[in-house]
């Protein structure tokens, strides 16, 4: 099955009230005073809008609907130089293009395409791959945030493999036989519920 990423304005409202509510699940793993990168979709973009009430937060991002929801908060702000990706509404950036060395994230919230038991976390852009793969290296627990429909799919490029992820959140609609695929891997499955 081939697949290909809808764009950014559909995805906003895709499946909504789900990203919400894994939004909600993944601000109750942030605490005061953390490093954290929030990365550039639709799903880790409901993190930073739950995010109030926290204090001291360092917030790393390449999404520029993050920096603009933020934009107004205490909280300190990096955004990752590099090239605007207009249709993502996201910076894409190499080593050469920002010091990723001096970067000691606590806890990162990646998005993803497809997430399958056997090849991991993959998504559609190599360059949004690159930053994500020097995000994971950079910090030190990774939590992937999906809706269900990610899930069971092998999109273009790889991220990772599960052994490399902590934490998958996801929505309550995940069937069981998707979520029996995990059992057996190293990476903890967790259900937003209302």
């Amino acid at each position: 099955m081939s697949f290909s990423e809808p764009a950014m304005e559909s995805r906003m409202e895709c499946r909504l009230p789900q990203k919400e509510l894994i939004g909600r699940k993944c601000s109750e793993f942030i605490h005061d005073g953390d490093c954290i990168f929030i990365d550039s979709g639709t799903t880790t973009f409901q993190i930073a809008k739950n995010l109030t009430g926290k204090k001291n937060l360092t917030v790393i991002t390449n999404s520029i609907p993050v920096v603009n929801e933020l934009m107004n908060s205490e909280f300190t702000l990096i955004i990752i130089g590099g090239k605007v990706r207009h249709s993502e509404r996201s910076v894409v950036s190499f080593e050469y293009m920002f010091n990723f060395a001096g970067l000691n994230i606590q806890k990162s919230f990646l998005c993803a395409g497809g997430i399958t038991a056997g090849n991991g976390v993959s998504d559609f852009d190599m360059q949004e791959a690159i930053t994500r793969k020097i995000i994971i290296e950079r910090s030190k627990e990774i939590f992937v945030a999906a809706d269900s429909s990610k899930f069971g799919r092998d999109v273009t490029v790889n991220i990772a493999p599960l052994s490399r992820i902590q934490h998958l959140v996801t929505d309550s609609d995940l069937s069981k036989s998707l979520a029996a695929g995990f059992q057996k891997s190293p990476v903890e499955l967790i259900r937003a519920e209302e």
